[in-house]
């Protein structure tokens, strides 16, 4: 069996253990999808002729002039494409830090002037804007769970706490460097925020958009950490837990199931266009959805009830990325996962 082969293995294991989770569409040439307020724009498919492996895309970012950052946490890969999904560069800190282990988590685009990199430990690494290695983020800096760059280079994140200890959202330099720590709201389900994927975080310049899993709200924060308000979903289809998860591990395991059950969570959230955000939905067997919001808090576009399940990986500048991974072809290969993109229209 080949490497090729042995690697592709690997990843259709990873991916039937992680299918439930993943924002995945599975198929060899997926159909369109049918949705109120987007329609498909394009495909952008990643086959450098050097034969480039992708193993799973698992976080993505873009510029304004379309460039895209792909995370391949399974592959320990990050790949600056450009718009057509040709490869411009492989992100490699080795190059100035040789022998630190490489676990990407996320990548973003700090503006046009560099690239910052969240790692397992160490916990950053920084680029310049064309994938060449600066370094690493600074001593204090540690991966956050929500994470973004304002248009100005300043980084934020928030670390989602325990029962006691609250909150944090953080403001950092562009290196990593902690400029200043301020106390968020405390939340009605604590453990779950830690133990659930999804939400999402947006640094827009102006304000900083909050959203863990299990919560209702959309918080909304002035730069300065002051809470300036909050975006709400409102009407029958939206279910949320009665009750928190237990503080331990294996108490959350173990009654998970039943309390996910028929309640809705926030899959992710986006900054859709410089005035509107977009926030995705699963809710369980009544299927998903999504919202669209002006920043102030005025409903836009809906469209709930989903079915089979919908999500998209990443949302900006008016267009939303869905990743499809093929299936094996007739020579038992596995392709590369691409995107389809979407573009948001206005009611």
């Amino acid at each position: 069996m080949t490497q090729r082969a042995v690697f592709c293995a690997l990843i259709i294991g990873a991916l039937s253990l992680s299918a439930s989770t993943a924002p995945y569409a599975r198929a060899q040439a997926a159909p369109p999808l049918e949705l109120k307020h987007f329609t498909k724009v394009k495909t952008i498919r990643f086959d450098d002729p050097d034969t480039l492996l992708i193993g799973t895309i698992d976080y993505m970012d873009v510029d304004p002039a379309g460039r895209i950052l792909v995370v391949d946490q399974r592959g320990r890969q990050v790949f600056l494409f450009d718009s057509t999904g040709a490869l411009q560069a492989s992100l490699d800190p080795t190059a100035c830090h040789p022998g630190f282990t490489f676990q990407p988590i996320t990548a973003h685009f700090g503006g046009d002037a560099f690239i910052f990199i969240q790692n397992n430990s160490p916990w950053g690494f920084r680029f310049t804007a064309e994938g060449d290695c600066l370094g690493s983020a600074d001593a204090d800096y540690s991966a956050h769970r929500a994470f973004d760059i304002d248009p100005t280079g300043t980084l934020y994140g928030v670390y989602p706490g325990r029962p006691d200890w609250p909150r944090i959202l953080r403001r950092m330099s562009p290196t990593g460097k902690t400029l200043g720590e301020f106390p968020m709201p405390p939340s009605k389900y604590p453990n779950a925020v830690r133990r659930m994927g999804g939400g999402g975080f947006i640094a827009d310049g102006e304000h900083l958009f909050y959203a863990s899993a299990p919560e209702r709200d959309i918080l909304k924060f002035s730069t300065d950490g002051t809470l300036a308000g909050k975006i709400s979903p409102r009407g029958s289809w939206f279910r949320f837990p009665r009750r928190d998860l237990p503080s331990d591990v294996q108490g959350s395991l173990r009654e998970f199931g039943k309390w996910s059950q028929n309640i809705t969570t926030i899959y992710g959230l986006f900054e859709l266009t410089d005035q509107a955000l977009m926030v995705q939905y699963n809710g369980s067997e009544r299927g998903g959805g999504y919202q669209v919001f002006t920043k102030e808090g005025v409903l836009v576009a809906e469209e709930l009830g989903i079915k089979p399940l919908v999500f998209f990986l990443h949302g900006k500048y008016g267009l939303v990325y869905r990743v499809v991974q093929p299936r094996l072809d007739n020579q038992d290969y596995l392709p590369n996962p691409y995107l389809e993109v979407y573009r948001f229209f206005a009611p």
